[in-house]
């Protein structure tokens, strides 16, 4: 363990630990975070291909969460405080406590939705639009101490109130907090798992998916994604048929998959985990079936469980957590989901990616970052049938007409990449 992880263990055990456990976040193993996530990994980042620097990686955990207010803020339109908790590697945990009115908070919340869900401007440079203002009372009083300790990734432990908070599009003005930090997001740290895995010899990814159904559109870039996903790697496909909640359950279970990718459609209806569906290549599978992965492999976790597919970040009130929360559940590291429905062709171009970035040896919340920033930036751009990436790597072809004027206005926007979400480990 490195000095900077030891030192890190001994200030949460000294200091930090007590804190936590009084604001009733997680149990003494879970705060284990640490600052450098592996020496080996570190080092394939920094080949000279890769924007990351690993001499400048500083994670932090910071705690969010509204408590009540029962009359004793001094605006009377407050009706809730706001509680913020930074963790730092390094230095005193700060806290902050704002008053907030929570019709105010969610008025700022839908106004947000609605403009990304509509494309619209967002108007950053307006102190008073709703990207900037929930910036002011969700990032603003603790920025100057992520500042100080130069803090670079943020797990970000949320309350139910706030998992949907879409936090890549915030805005301080200058850029989008999304740009600015790599950032996960756990629904409890005490589904975050925070030691570094061992290196595994040769490990794989399974790859599935689904581009044909039955009274569904047609995702017809899936066969390209799932090939381009694990271009870098050794990769299991099933496309289509050969994609059945079996053959998932079965090929997720073997020790020598680490990571698992899922392109297809999904969907949340009224009745809980066992209501809600991802479609397989023959039928739906439900979200409940996912929890046999925790048993099937035991302590034998897998590093990341991704779905390409709609709105599988959160589920509903009877299923909060989603796909994704269900994958940290089912024993995954990590997992990743989207908020809302995003583009095939923008959602397949940002897998790719991403992945791209994973195989270069970035930690997982790196990787999406820099993937944002490739697409905030322009960098990721239509030309021709192709969309071209980071470093002029091809990510899609052969797109259709229609499939490039969905996109020929660029993906800068944050609704194309905001709604992307990773969840538990940041590494």
């Amino acid at each position: 363990m490195s000095r900077l992880s030891r030192h890190w263990r001994n200030r949460c055990l000294a200091t930090s630990l007590p804190l936590l456990l009084g604001l009733a976040l997680a149990p003494p193993g879970a705060l284990a975070l640490q600052p450098n996530p592996s020496q080996p990994l570190l080092n394939r980042a920094s080949d000279g291909a890769s924007p990351f620097d690993p001499a400048l990686y500083n994670p932090a955990i910071l705690r969010i969460g509204f408590s009540e207010a029962k009359g004793k803020t001094a605006n009377p339109q407050a009706d809730a405080f706001l509680d913020l908790t930074l963790v730092p590697p390094d230095g005193d945990v700060q806290g902050s406590r704002i008053e907030v009115s929570l019709k105010r908070f969610n008025e700022l919340l839908r106004k947000l939705y609605g403009q990304l869900a509509s494309q619209s401007p967002l108007d950053v440079s307006d102190p008073s639009s709703s990207a900037r203002q929930l910036d002011s009372i969700l990032i603003q009083p603790i920025a100057e101490h992520l500042q100080k300790n130069k803090i670079t990734t943020l797990l970000i432990s949320a309350d139910a109130g706030l998992q949907a908070v879409p936090f890549a599009a915030l805005h301080d003005g200058q850029a989008y907090l999304g740009e600015r930090y790599a950032i996960s997001i756990t629904p409890a740290l005490g589904l975050t798992k925070l030691t570094l895995l061992p290196e595994k010899a040769n490990p794989q990814l399974l790859a599935v998916g689904a581009s044909e159904f039955v009274g569904l559109n047609p995702l017809p870039l899936v066969p390209q994604e799932l090939n381009r996903v694990g271009k870098d790697k050794t990769t299991l496909i099933f496309l289509n048929k050969s994609f059945t909640p079996q053959v998932l359950l079965e090929k997720a279970s073997d020790p020598r998959i680490n990571r698992v990718h899922v392109a297809t459609h999904a969907d949340f209806l009224p009745g809980g985990p066992a209501a809600a569906r991802l479609y397989s290549g023959i039928g739906p599978m439900s979200l409940d079936q996912l929890a046999q992965l925790r048993q099937r492999r035991g302590e034998d976790q897998l590093d990341l469980f991704s779905l390409s597919a709609c709105r599988t970040a959160l589920g509903d009130a009877d299923s909060e957590l989603g796909f994704a929360g269900l994958a940290l559940q089912a024993g995954s590291r990590s997992a990743i989901g989207s908020l809302w429905y995003v583009d095939d062709v923008a959602t397949s171009a940002l897998f790719v990616q991403f992945y791209r970035f994973l195989d270069r040896g970035l930690p997982k919340a790196e990787a999406l970052q820099f993937t944002r920033r490739a697409m905030a930036s322009g960098t990721m751009r239509l030309i021709g049938d192709q969309v071209i990436g980071a470093g002029g790597d091809v990510l899609l072809s052969g797109l259709t007409t229609a499939q490039q004027r969905r996109i020929g206005g660029g993906l800068e926007h944050p609704f194309f990449w905001a709604g992307i979400v990773l969840l538990g480990t940041p590494w």
